[in-house]
């Protein structure tokens, strides 16, 4: 078009334009050519491309040629240029079409291969993930499996430890109530008959006022306070009226004792039904209300405290409250022993515990036993089978 134009213009000063215009076409088209070369996929695209360019390059010399021709040469040779610019042309557009085929052709082998190549991907993705499920689903069927054995295994620990501590407890409280009897047994005889022996002693030292009769009245004295202290001992180890006598004069002497040493006032209200309970279940509601009278003359700084036991139905039910300070229940601090001992020792007999507390407005403490069908038979406590709370009494009376 460009040859053509220039051929048909009569101006001479538009030569350089057309000229211009050439060159510019030209340096456009070794650019493409550049960039077409480099995406080449094969030898036979490249084998083309340089086909074609070696066409345009014997295409752009006659063009150059004309260019520079005067008017008169293009007037009288204008007509066969064209006709050959058009045969050229032809044959120029003829190879960028095989140009185009091929490359078309590689664009369809490349879709081709792209769309196989994702349809594999896909496929591979598939079983991948079905291969992927199966595993996952096997590692969490084994690691269920491993749980669930983990989990009995801790159970069986547990019930293990649990078993333990109930036989350790058992033993603890057999040992103190033998201790308890041997103190008020062997060693509170004894010292009864001490105390006795320097009675006679002081009594033969009527009316002289030596030296021995004062100290046989300060060993006398000094017998007396250590009796009273191993007999309170005795009584803090097991209250021998515990299982002489029962609950309820068990938990009297306790609020008695508690409350002189410490100055609260306590009230308690006891169902007389919990002394046919048995041996285990008196001895866990006894030291749940020592426990619980311990935590509030030490922590609670209370001045009332009121404790309830009552037997109804197939449950045994306590509460001992206070109106002390309280504390927060949802502080990170834990639990004191005192506490998991009052909670383990309930659980071992199938009962729960409940605290309710509050800064400031006291402390609750509620358990709850399982009651037995068949109850023990009461204890006699006029039988002479039973054991004294004071055997001194009987040993100073045979004396």
């Amino acid at each position: 078009t460009l040859t053509r134009d220039y051929l048909l213009d009569s101006n001479p000063a538009n030569a350089q334009q057309y000229v211009d215009q050439f060159q510019s076409i030209r340096e456009k088209t070794a650019q493409s050519f550049s960039i077409l070369e480099s995406l080449a996929q094969d030898d036979q695209q490249r084998t083309a491309l340089q086909h074609l360019r070696q066409e345009l390059d014997e295409y752009w010399d006659p063009t150059e040629v004309v260019l520079d021709w005067s008017p008169e040469q293009k007037r009288t040779q204008r007509s066969l240029m064209l006709r050959q610019r058009v045969r050229r042309r032809q044959e120029v557009f003829d190879l960028a079409e095989q140009v185009e085929r091929l490359i078309t052709a590689n664009y369809l082998r490349e879709r081709q291969r792209i769309t196989t190549a994702e349809s594999d991907f896909r496929s591979s993705l598939g079983w991948i993930t079905g291969i992927a499920m199966l595993l996952a689903a096997g590692i969490a069927v084994t690691t269920l499996m491993r749980m669930l054995t983990l989990e009995r295994q801790s159970e069986a620990a547990e019930g293990e430890l649990r078993e333990l501590s109930v036989q350790l407890r058992t033993a603890q409280e057999q040992e103190r109530k033998y201790l308890s009897r041997e103190l008020h047994d062997q060693v509170g005889q004894m010292l009864t008959g001490l105390r006795m022996e320097l009675t006679g002693m002081n009594r033969l030292l009527a009316g002289s006022e030596n030296e021995l009769a004062s100290r046989i009245t300060r060993a006398k004295g000094t017998v007396e306070q250590t009796l009273r202290i191993v007999r309170n001992i005795a009584m803090l180890l097991r209250p021998s009226m515990l299982d002489d006598l029962g609950l309820t004069p068990a938990i009297a002497w306790l609020v008695k004792e508690v409350s002189r040493t410490s100055g609260i006032d306590i009230t308690s209200e006891v169902d007389h039904s919990v002394d046919s309970l048995p041996d285990a279940q008196r001895t866990c509601i006894f030291r749940v209300v020592q426990e619980a009278l311990t935590n509030v003359t030490r922590h609670s700084g209370a001045r009332n405290v009121d404790i309830r036991l009552r037997a109804s139905g197939s449950w045994v039910t306590g509460i001992i409250m206070d109106d002390g300070h309280g504390f927060s229940t949802t502080s990170n601090k834990r639990k004191g022993i005192g506490l998991l001992g009052m909670e383990e020792r309930v659980r071992e007999l199938n009962g729960t515990v409940r605290i309710t507390t509050a800064p400031g407005r006291g402390t609750s403490v509620e358990f709850r036993l399982p009651r037995p069908l068949e109850p023990e038979e009461p204890i006699d406590t006029n039988s002479d089978s039973g054991r004294s709370r004071d055997r001194s009494d009987r040993i100073k009376a045979s004396a």
